[in-house]
């Protein structure tokens, strides 16, 4: 005990401290997701509005090219003076003679005329670009120009200005499509992001994106994103949440197994000390209307007050491999207590459920040839339910049911449609019944698949030419739609009788 309770501690503070690092990791995830469509957005709105600049200037040099003035006259001028009242990127426009400006829309005539600086970036189209150009007209003026045909547009100082003071932790880069120059830098960021990654597990994120139209991209990033980013005091929320979860799951689990294994050792307990016991549900033919046998269901009272049900306990009997020991116990007790109504009624009949391991096993064979001479009884008189749970064995389970067919017993395929069984099983395995499950009778009535599927089922009896059992008839409405499709079935259920003990049966049926 002392063990145990070591090991579930053990196993608690682990699946707290995995629960602690699964939150962490959840929460990770979940802002990195979040921050990085922020961040796409970000990305979007960079790229559009270095779109809508670069259109407007290269569509207001392709409108000036086309005019037919002369350069500098007063037509001109006002010309351009109109183009930048009605640009929204453009604060000047001006003309160029050997790369000096001669005239712009805002100053007029320069003379002398101002040279441009070397350009920055020379385009295979001509275009050439300066970025952050300073001391044209004043020292304390810088500007990004773009020029062809003589002609050159400078880009208004607000045409970025939403992104000139972002949002905290938000910046970006503005950069030609190999990163060889910065057209445009946004917030505190550093070049050096253009060759950094960005993953879930970093606590920044970051998008890299070009344009589709111009030779233009962006790095956008935003800092501090990250669950080691968030206040301490919301850490610690998560990492108690984390741990807490955690630590519940890994309690639930343990109580869970100790209910089993406790469940175990009881059962292995009760089975020693002959504690299950029987209970008969009446099999009654729907032509007569009459009981014509009862299958035999085991039941067991834990501690002898609470009930278990047998979907619980026998996969824990199959697990512990005793369920052929109950099997014998449910024989010998059946056997038994029915003794005298079978005696009495030579067509009456008691189903037996058998275990695909009882059926396998020879030793089970001889030991219900010996029950059922003990006590005098028909062999005529045992019906053996195999439930379909599984295709194992199939060729030699054929054989054995066979074999106790040749014995006399009668054979009833029990839940059929239910587990592994198919139209194979109906071909290859030797059957005197088939039993349809409840779940098909539920659905009678309601016009769904499993309803289609009863009267199916009903005609495979029909071809196979053997009798039909149908489980769990619990309404009026289910019996008499049985009683109009299949007349000639046997059917159990509520409707027609709820389980009870022997000496109940023999008070209410004989």
């Amino acid at each position: 005990m002392k063990a145990m309770n070591y090991k579930a501690w053990m196993m608690t503070i682990a699946s707290i401290l995995v629960g602690a690092f699964c939150m962490l990791l959840v929460c990770q995830i979940s802002i990195a997701m979040l921050d990085q469509g922020k961040v796409n957005d970000y990305a979007d709105s960079i790229i559009a509005r270095a779109d809508e600049v670069v259109t407007e200037s290269m569509t207001s040099i392709e409108d000036i090219h086309a005019y037919t003035f002369t350069p500098c006259s007063p037509e001109d001028i006002y010309q351009l003076r109109y183009l930048v009242f009605n640009a929204h990127y453009l604060h000047d426009i001006g003309r160029l003679k050997n790369n000096a400006l001669i005239c712009t829309a805002v100053r007029g005539i320069i003379d002398p005329p101002i040279p441009l600086p070397k350009a920055d970036i020379r385009q295979a189209d001509g275009v050439r670009l300066w970025s952050g150009a300073t001391g044209l007209f004043d020292a304390r003026i810088q500007t990004d120009i773009a020029s062809r045909y003589d002609i050159a547009v400078f880009t208004s100082p607000s045409a970025f200005q939403r992104f000139t003071l972002p949002v905290r932790g938000y910046s970006a880069l503005l950069v030609s499509p190999d990163n060889g120059h910065i057209y445009q830098s946004f917030g505190a960021i550093h070049p050096d992001v253009l060759t950094q990654p960005s993953a879930w597990y970093n606590q920044y994120r970051q998008q890299h994106q070009c344009s589709n139209t111009y030779d233009v991209c962006v790095y956008a990033r935003l800092n501090d994103s990250g669950v080691l980013a968030l206040k301490p005091s919301i850490i610690a929320a998560i990492v108690l949440a984390g741990g807490a979860i955690g630590g519940g799951v890994s309690m639930l689990l343990f109580l869970l197994i100790e209910r089993n294994s406790l469940l175990c050792r009881q059962l292995l307990h009760a089975v020693k000390k002959h504690e299950l016991y029987l209970e008969y549900q009446p099999i009654v033919c729907m032509r007569r209307m009459q009981i014509i046998g009862v299958e035999s269901l085991v039941r067991w009272n834990n501690k002898g007050k609470e009930p278990i049900s047998p979907e619980i306990f026998i996969p824990i009997a199959e697990q512990q491999g005793i369920i052929n020991e109950i099997t014998h116990q449910v024989t010998d007790r059946a056997l038994a207590e029915l003794q005298a109504i079978l005696q009495k009624h030579p067509a009456f009949y008691v189903s037996i459920n058998l275990d695909i391991s009882d059926v396998l096993d020879d030793d089970f064979r001889n030991y219900l040839n010996a029950q059922v001479d003990k006590h005098g009884l028909s062999r005529r008189q045992i019906m053996l339910e195999v439930t379909e749970r599984s295709t194992a064995a199939h060729a030699e389970l054929a054989d054995k049911l066979n074999a106790l067919r040749q014995e006399g017993y009668r054979i009833a395929l029990d839940d059929f449609g239910t587990g592994y069984c198919n139209l194979s099983y109906l071909s290859s395995l030797p059957f005197d019944t088939l039993k349809i499950d409840k779940m098909f009778t539920s659905a009678i009535g309601t016009g769904s698949v499993n309803a289609k599927i009863v009267d199916l089922l009903f005609n495979l009896t029909t071809d196979f030419n053997t009798s039909v059992t149908v489980e769990g008839v619990e309404t009026p409405e289910q019996a008499e739609y049985i009683r109009q499709h299949s007349p000639n079935a046997a059917v159990q259920g509520w409707h027609f009788g709820y389980p009870m003990s022997a000496k109940a049966l023999q008070e209410k049926y004989f």
